[in-house]
């Protein structure tokens, strides 16, 4: 569809990084556009998100270069945004402490290797020299990947959501989705009339579904099975200190050891703890006060300036993950004006969701990068 031409807005539906990116695709090419978020933008499970922009976990190899193309916009994606939203390169370093940790990690380096993916092995010396800081235990193995990074999650979506309305775009924070008015199309399929927000329709084009863990009762009321599951995520977030890191943007401790942490420190000092059993850096840390206590001693063990660190606060949420680990982006084939975005790779994928869904909501454009993404590969 023309922007230009447009009866109504699209209604993107959901204000988390992913929603935010794709509404200011939209409006920036002159579209008409309306977001509608049930709470406040970036608290749900864009506030949990570690925020680790990577493709050094995503598999299989499609998904890897889907995700590693992303990483590669994501400087472009801030210089357009105009604002500092607290975009940080350095790379992730990791180590094992264990000789079957370090066999896995040795094969994993070497698969993102073949791939094109700058990462590393280092030993023992290198890794001290690295980051004097870090207290590393016991040490079987380690790599180094140059181009990972982070990104402040809510300063994204706060210019976002800016530059969208400077194009013209209307935002309604803390307004529930009620309903879909549906109404019949060609080829036996329907199309949304009017999005149902707090009981009021508000007529639109067409709808982006971006909904987060909510998405699949969203997408029910287009009566679409949407296949997610939610992992449940928390992350720790300290008071400000002076710069922990000689050089490393992420830094994960042994997948081989429990706890598992994983550290970030944010420009302004912030240090972000995230913590989850071993193998997994999705996230158990949950409401029980004594697992957080283990994940900060933790943390303390392997980064000691950590020991001056007081918690600012605990952010919990679900984390909305398809079926397959993959994301589902696209048009559904019953109802063609309804776009779906979901995805547990929110914050690396975001400028190119962004930019791949606005060409296939305005241009019409199928991207064949986002065939193997489809809703219909359930």
């Amino acid at each position: 569809m023309e922007a230009g031409k447009q009866t109504h807005p699209i209604i993107v539906i959901g204000a988390g990084i992913v929603g935010a990116s794709i509404a200011y695709n939209l409006a920036s090419r002159g579209a008409a556009v309306t977001v509608v978020e049930a709470g406040e933008p970036g608290h749900g499970a864009s506030a949990v998100s570690f925020a680790w922009i990577n493709a050094r976990e995503k598999n299989p190899r499609h998904y890897h270069d889907l995700n590693r193309r992303s990483v590669d916009m994501w400087d472009r994606f801030a210089r357009q945004l105009g604002n500092n939203v607290g975009l940080t390169w350095g790379g992730e370093l990791r180590w094992t402490a264990t000789p079957a940790g370090a066999e896995a990690l040795l094969n994993r380096v070497t698969t993102l290797q073949s791939w094109g993916y700058p990462i590393y092995l280092l030993d023992e010396a290198m890794v001290k020299l690295l980051e004097p800081n870090l207290n590393f235990d016991q040490l079987t193995a380690a790599s180094f990947t140059r181009i990972d990074g982070h990104v402040d999650v809510t300063k994204v979506i706060a210019a976002c959501l800016d530059r969208a309305a400077e194009s013209g775009a209307v935002h309604y924070s803390k307004s529930r989705v009620t309903g879909l008015k549906l109404s019949p199309s060609a080829n036996g399929t329907k199309e949304v009339e009017a999005v149902y927000m707090d009981g009021q329709p508000l007529p639109c084009t067409a709808v982006v579904q971006a909904g987060g863990p909510d998405a699949p009762e969203l997408a029910a009321m287009a009566g679409i099975d949407l296949p997610l599951e939610n992992t449940f995520g928390a992350t720790i977030v300290t008071d400000p200190l002076p710069p922990l890191f000689n050089q490393v943007a992420v830094v994960h401790t042994p997948p081989d050891k429990v706890p598992q942490i994983v550290l970030r420190q944010l420009p302004d000092g912030a240090v972000m703890i995230h913590g989850g059993d071993a193998g997994t850096t999705t996230g158990s840390l949950g409401s029980d006060e004594t697992e957080i206590s283990e994940v900060l001693a933790a943390a303390k063990n392997y980064m000691p300036a950590l020991q001056a660190a007081d918690i600012v606060e605990i952010r919990r949420g679900r984390r909305p993950v398809p079926q397959d680990g993959r994301s589902i982006l696209g048009f559904t084939r019953s109802i063609p004006n309804l776009y779906l975005a979901s995805t547990h790779s929110g914050v690396t994928l975001a400028p190119l969701i962004g930019e791949f869904a606005a060409t296939e909501i305005l241009d019409g454009t199928l991207i064949d990068l986002l065939e193997p993404y489809r809703l219909e590969r359930f």
